[in-house]
Order: structure tokens, then sequence, then C-alpha cells
């Protein structure tokens, strides 16, 4: 699961760094309609994806802190010896 989760975290920052070098062409000089619009779909794309792994990543974190606390929680209880 982490190794997935760095995989995916690695393809996002690639596809930012296309997205910013598209970007700059775009801007750089006359582009068509085609092409911003283009732009304008892998960015709302980019965007989606970025929210959606934060989302991922703070349920994971939500849920290593709840094991944390829980263990803690039955360790001065005696319940659970590390």
């Amino acid at each position: 699961m982490t190794g997935e989760r760095f995989q995916e975290q690695d393809a996002l920052l690639l596809d930012h760094r296309r997205i910013v070098a598209q970007a700059q062409k775009v801007l750089a000089g006359p582009a068509s309609r085609a092409e911003q619009l283009a732009l304008a779909d892998d960015l709302m794309t980019l965007i989606d994806r970025l929210h959606e792994a934060k989302s991922a990543m703070a349920t994971a974190i939500r849920r290593g802190s709840a094991a944390r606390t829980a263990a803690s929680a039955y360790g001065r209880a005696g319940g659970l010896r590390r």
C-alpha cells in the first residue's frame, strides 16, 4: 500500500512537470483553441487526482493515529505487550 501511494505521488509529480511545460508553451506563443482546452482539461484532471491523493493520505494518517492511540490505551491497561 505504501509503495503504491509513493508511486502515485511520483506519477502526479511527473504529470505536474508535463503540464507546466505544456502551459509554458501555450503561454509563450499563439496557441489554438484545442491546445488551450487540452491544457485546461489536463489541469482539471491533475487537480482531481491531487484531491484524491490528499484524501487517501489523510485517511492513512487518521488510521495510523487511531491505531497508535488504541495501542497506547491497551498498553496502559496492560492488554498489549510491546
